[in-house]
């Protein structure tokens, strides 16, 4: 165990935002955002409750065919280069070790300005600093150490003794859900098929973003839009394969609303069958619950969502929870498997 259960309930109930019902999912609550707040703290709980999923269990150690891995690392390769470009023009700016995909696939975010505000950070993000995968930089800000264990495993511990995540005092929280449902919403407009309504959406996202590190326009704004436009629009049918190959493969599903339902922390670990979690592991990725607190969720699966009177989720009749951290661990292990296989094909 990496850290107490109750110091772990505490920690997760911090990090969640304040938010509005959701209109997509079994209305079972009318207009009471107050008892959703209440019941999805609950659900997050669960996460890291007795029945907690162990990083002993199979999750994430799917074996690709060789065809497929080879998708895999074209994406890979892809996001790497998108990565790098979006950190050369200062869009992305990460607070944790590795690359985070869904800041990828809204076009780069700021997390180091994220934890300085005290605004919130993204799911990855926020999933990788709960994991211990902290940039150093932003590690010996944190309230969270690291130490072994008798065995040998890493150990993580928050130091505060409400057991809050802390970046330089003030506590960690995920993005609210308007956030989040931006972000979302972000990503899908990037999707765009028509080369002048493509162009137009990263011409208003380069130049609010460029507004934001206080830039003035120049000749350097339009090469970027252009640039983004093309990077993505070539990232789009390799992403479009990768998906195909995967779901062909029975090894990721989706409950995501949206074109593809694509889902880029699943593609970053060779897929996740999210509705194997739901229906028997009982526990969601990052990216999903994110999804859940967007209003992101397809209309396809929102009615087997339920509220419960006295607090919690229940998809199907069973409660859902966080991944918990060591599952965590264990997905950012496969995903590092799986970089060095298609590395190495």
């Amino acid at each position: 165990m990496l850290l107490a259960d109750t110091v772990v309930i505490t920690f997760i109930r911090s990090t969640l935002p304040v938010f509005i019902p959701m209109k997509k999912i079994k209305q079972s609550l009318g207009t009471r955002p107050v008892m959703l707040f209440v019941l999805l703290l609950a659900v997050c709980a669960e996460s890291v409750s007795s029945q907690r999923v162990q990083a002993d269990e199979d999750a994430n150690r799917n074996t690709l065919s060789g065809e497929t891995l080879l998708l895999y690392g074209r994406v890979e390769r892809a996001f790497k280069d998108l990565d790098g470009y979006l950190k050369a023009i200062n869009f992305e700016k990460s607070a944790v070790i590795g690359t985070n995909y869904f800041a990828l696939s809204v076009g780069g975010i700021d997390a180091i300005r994220d934890l300085e505000e005290g605004r919130g950070v993204d799911p990855e993000t926020l999933a990788a600093l709960y994991a211990g995968f902290a940039r150093p930089e932003v590690a010996k800000h944190l309230n969270l150490r690291k130490t072994e264990g008798t065995s040998g495993a890493l150990v993580l511990k928050i130091e505060d003794a409400d057991g809050r995540l802390r970046y330089k005092g003030t506590t960690v929280r995920l993005y609210s859900p308007t956030r989040l449902r931006q972000l979302f919403e972000r990503r899908e407009s990037f999707r765009s098929e028509n080369d002048r309504l493509r162009r137009a959406v990263f011409a208003s996202f380069v130049f609010k973003r460029q507004r934001r590190l206080g830039r003035i326009r120049n000749d350097s704004d339009r090469k970027e839009v252009q640039e983004l436009s093309d990077r993505y629009r070539k990232l789009q049918p390799l992403l479009n394969d990768l998906d195909s190959a995967l779901r062909g493969e029975a090894a990721t599903t989706s409950v995501l609303a949206g074109s593809n339902s694509q889902h880029f922390f699943g593609y970053s670990l060779g897929g996740i069958d999210v509705l194997a979690d739901l229906s028997e592991r009982h526990a969601v990725d990052p990216e999903t619950l994110a999804a859940i607190y967007a209003e992101q969720i397809s209309d396809d699966y929102a009615d087997a969502f339920q509220f419960l009177p006295g607090g919690g989720i229940e998809y199907n009749g069973e409660r859902i929870k966080l991944y918990s951290a060591d599952y965590l661990i264990e997905c950012y292990k496969q995903r590092d498997r799986l970089v060095l296989q298609s590395f190495l094909r």
